[in-house]
């Protein structure tokens, strides 16, 4: 079962949240991520959060779901019921731009549902944001844009390959050193890390 959560953020144009949804078995809007559904012309299968946003009395015959719990963000909240209904793989729009402090809330959501899923994505109009474990392999064309950085303190013994710029057995940790902007350029990318969270971007959008 695959679902589709639309959080607050940066809303996804038409084009990307059609081709999202034809995916979906399950499409939920995560609070305010609702009137994106909604004012693209889609309904959304669920509205779910604390509701501070979604003024759902507004929008006769849209499921809501409240959940007044302040200690989990309404992504959060979109995630664990994506996985209650039995969830497998799940894309989220939506979980970019506006506030930054959501945004980084919204990455270390990332962390803590990655192994919950066989695959969570976050995706908008530049490419798609996901969490790797050691060896991760993927065949990308040539010249696409690709980005490694950490989710957590630190990435020890990275090393890559099938990139213009190659590192072997580096740490990644902010304002050290990271392998962001880094470009494809073989068919296969290869990558390892001997511990830490790593956080892959892959650019994939129209906008680049």
């Amino acid at each position: 079962m695959h679902a589709l959560i639309v959080c607050g953020g940066t809303p996804p144009t038409k084009k990307l949240l059609e081709t999202e949804i034809s995916k979906a078995d399950l499409v939920v809007g995560a609070d305010s991520g609702g009137y994106a559904i909604i004012g693209h012309g889609f309904t959304p299968d669920i509205v779910i959060g604390d509701l501070d946003s979604f003024h759902y009395l507004n929008h006769e015959g849209i499921n809501v779901l409240k959940d007044p719990d302040q200690d989990s963000t309404d992504l959060d909240k979109a995630l664990k019921y994506a996985l209650e209904q039995g969830t497998k793989t799940c894309s989220v729009l939506g979980a970019f731009g506006k506030r930054i402090d959501h945004q980084q809330k919204n990455l270390s959501s990332l962390v803590e549902f990655h192994p919950q899923f066989d695959r969570l994505v976050y995706r908008d109009t530049y490419g798609e944001t996901f969490m790797v474990e050691s060896p991760y392999e993927t065949e990308l064309p040539t010249g696409t844009i690709i980005s490694f950085f950490p989710l957590s303190g630190h990435v020890k013994g990275f090393t890559s390959s099938g990139v213009l710029y190659p590192l072997k057995d580096k740490i990644l940790e902010p304002g050290v050193q990271d392998g962001t902007s880094n470009m494809v350029t073989e068919k296969t990318v290869h990558v390892e890390f001997t511990s830490g969270k790593l956080g892959v971007f892959i650019g994939s959008g129209e906008k680049l």
